[in-house]
């Protein structure tokens, strides 16, 4: 499949990406209180899942799953090759500022699995984020290579993030309640 210019592929099966990250992103409610890596594997999800008809990145057999859960951060692309370079795009070319004027982008290589049909989207970048490199699939490499991800491992993860975050909310809840008391009790 040829890319048009000023597009990214999207491929069946594995694909990893490089992504620069703003290390101090615009403000967004719905990412408050979020790690920044988390962010970034939203902010992927969201552009596939908007922006490529046909992709198909999200578990459907995992409603537990929370939005980003599929987009893996992997420390390297290491031995494959280049399909796409943003310097090729027209008008993402030289040296572009991510985030505000003058601090550091973060860039991060991550990996998805495409259960959908191949896709191209509009190369994706807005002032916090900016797709640098798209990679080619290999079947020797085993970034690219692997199955699928499990549903099942996928549910079991989803399970356990909701139960930690009941539990801090929990334990928010309690211990605000027993300083109340507390505070009560010494007035």
């Amino acid at each position: 499949m040829k890319t048009p210019a000023g597009f990214a592929p999207v491929f069946p099966g594995w694909n990893v990406w490089d992504v620069w990250q703003a290390s101090d992103p615009s403000f967004d409610l719905m990412n408050l209180g979020l790690a920044l890596e988390r962010q970034a594997q939203i902010w992927i999800e969201d552009k596939l899942k908007d922006e490529a008809p046909g992709v198909a990145v999200a578990d459907p057999a995992n409603p537990l799953a929370l939005r980003g859960d599929q987009i893996q951060i992997i420390p390297a692309a290491t031995g494959l090759e280049r399909s796409v370079l943003r310097a090729e795009v027209p008008g993402l070319e030289g040296a572009q500022q991510v985030g505000a004027t003058g601090t550091p982008a973060i860039r991060r290589t991550v990996r998805f699995y495409n259960r959908g049909a191949s896709a191209v989207l509009p190369w994706p970048h807005d002032g916090d984020y900016l797709l640098e490199t798209v990679y080619q699939p290999s079947a020797t490499n085993p970034i690219t290579s692997g199955a699928a991800p499990s549903s099942l491992a996928g549910a079991a993860s989803a399970v356990g993030d909701v139960a930690a975050d009941t539990a801090k909310i929990v334990g928010l809840v309690l211990g605000l309640a027993v300083l109340g008391l507390v505070l009560s009790r010494l007035s």
